[in-house]
């Protein structure tokens, strides 16, 4: 029996999007860049745990502040004490779901 060689099992795919996103804020009108002040979108929650130690609090809550001057636009953040960052998929995960739900349902977006 031949062997499988790592070219039958792979997709090569190009590495400009990667490129692009991790340049966007270095690159003027870059088509990664995000407008964080006046685009109009859906609602946007921002959540962090307590005992995350992948993407800090700090970092979370700063996203939220570059986005909540969009009046446009509901940002909010939302901290879960004791949680770290696999916030959906850890123990505890239905209370955030249901946190989430609360917020959308509060926001005037029925569940489905």
């Amino acid at each position: 029996m031949e062997r499988s060689t790592h070219k039958a099992w792979t997709i090569p795919g190009p590495g400009r999007p990667l490129f692009e996103d991790a340049t966007a804020n270095f690159v003027r009108n870059s088509p990664a860049a995000v407008d964080a002040h006046t685009a109009v979108r859906g609602p946007l929650l921002l959540g962090s745990g307590t005992e995350d130690h992948t993407v800090p609090r700090s970092v979370t809550a700063a996203v939220a502040k570059l986005y909540s001057d969009n009046t446009s636009s509901v940002t909010e953040f939302h901290e879960y004490e004791g949680k770290g960052h696999s916030l959906t998929m850890d123990s505890g995960w239905q209370d955030v779901a249901d946190d989430v739900l609360d917020w959308f349902a509060a926001k005037g977006y029925a569940a489905v």
